[in-house]
């Protein structure tokens, strides 16, 4: 059925059995979101000259001074999953690249702070401003009833997506 039909029939689906064809254009959807999201995400990282795991990094950092708690290396390897090792190069292409600095905690010499130098908030804000305000522009032009089930449809998908393979009832 083309996208944006909205005839809705049942059908055998590889996957799916029997299901609402409406049904599977809303799955259609979020897989056409997340090919294009993972498409910007390769162009900012190009663009910002750095991986994967270094953007998380950066995004976590701001996101943790925005909420005003102090960023350390130890809860940016939890946050994102790594070993030490693996996070003490994350903070020294950050810190190379001119995005971060490292100071020691001034009561706990053992502990480093991380912080986001001024730059890197620009360069952010360049590689992503455009983008969010387009996203929040769409994200107006809905109605609040209509917000409503699309944040209650995302936070549904992430609980199933969080879910342990293991309690699905089926």
């Amino acid at each position: 059925m083309p996208k944006g039909t909205t005839e809705s029939r049942s059908d055998d689906h590889y996957w799916y059995g029997r299901v609402d064809e409406s049904a599977l254009e809303v799955l259609e959807a979020v897989r056409r979101h997340r090919a294009a999201e993972a498409l910007m995400r390769r162009r900012m990282r190009d663009d910002m000259d750095m991986g994967d795991t270094d953007l998380a990094a950066l995004r976590w950092l701001i996101r943790e001074e925005r909420d005003g708690r102090p960023a350390t290396s130890a809860g940016l390897s939890r946050a994102l999953g790594i070993t030490t090792a693996a996070t003490v190069k994350v903070v020294a292409r950050l810190s190379e690249g001119g995005y971060i600095e490292r100071t020691r905690h001034p009561s706990d010499r053992r502990v480093l702070l991380l912080g986001t130098l001024p730059g890197a908030h620009e360069r952010v804000r360049k590689a992503l401003g455009p983008m969010h305000e387009r996203m929040l522009r769409l994200a107006s032009s809905f109605d609040h009833a209509e917000r409503e089930v699309i944040v209650r449809f995302l936070d549904g998908l992430v609980e199933v997506v969080d879910a342990a393979p293991d309690t699905d009832p089926a």
